[in-house]
């Protein structure tokens, strides 16, 4: 389960950095960086007519009981389920993150920064839908791989800088693309 981030301006990472100036330029002040919670306003990618734009979506669908936030879809189920079926097929979403969160098992609940290794932004893929007008995220989950299993069984589908258009704009590429391997973390204290 995914359920805090990282979104950190990280000095050098030409798509990140772009990410921030165009949420600084469009939505000045309306999203938040660092660690990122359930309910925070955030950066998101969409597709909009064949161009990829940043926007500010909300993290988490409404919940069925008051208060509470749907934070992940199961990429392998996502779409059988009502709730998730019509976003996936229609409204993808990309996350850029610094990493994200887990937190270990046993008793002393370490918390821990999940990053690859090679790069400075992982792309969490999403789905959205448009709530009282606001956008709002879940991101989608797989199986862990040998990197996460010790922590978490479940992990955010991260897809590379070359996935991120295909995943937005084509079905059938989206649909291969949650099938693929996972990366290979690194975990760290945080």
């Amino acid at each position: 389960m995914c359920g805090r981030y990282n979104f950190t301006r990280v000095p050098g990472d030409e798509k990140m950095e772009a990410i921030h100036l165009a949420m600084e330029k469009n939505y000045p002040g309306a999203y938040k960086t660092g660690e990122i919670f359930p309910g925070d306003t955030v950066p998101a990618v969409l597709d909009r007519g064949g161009k990829l734009a940043a926007v500010p979506a909300i993290f988490g669908f409404p919940g069925y009981q008051d208060n509470r936030l749907i934070l992940n879809a199961r990429s392998e189920t996502a779409a059988e389920k009502k709730t998730f079926a019509d976003c996936l097929r229609e409204r993808r979403v990309i996350l850029p993150a610094s990493g994200f969160y887990e937190w270990s098992r046993d008793k002393e609940r370490t918390k821990y920064l999940f990053t690859v290794d090679s790069l400075r932004t992982i792309y969490l893929c999403g789905i959205y839908k448009l709530v009282d007008g606001a956008c709002r995220f879940v991101i989608l989950t797989r199986p862990a791989n040998a990197s996460m299993i010790e922590v978490h069984d479940r992990m955010p589908v991260i897809v590379g800088e070359k996935e991120v258009r295909p995943y937005l704009t084509d079905r059938d590429a989206a649909a291969e693309i949650l099938a693929t391997a996972a990366p290979m973390l690194v975990r760290t204290p945080a």
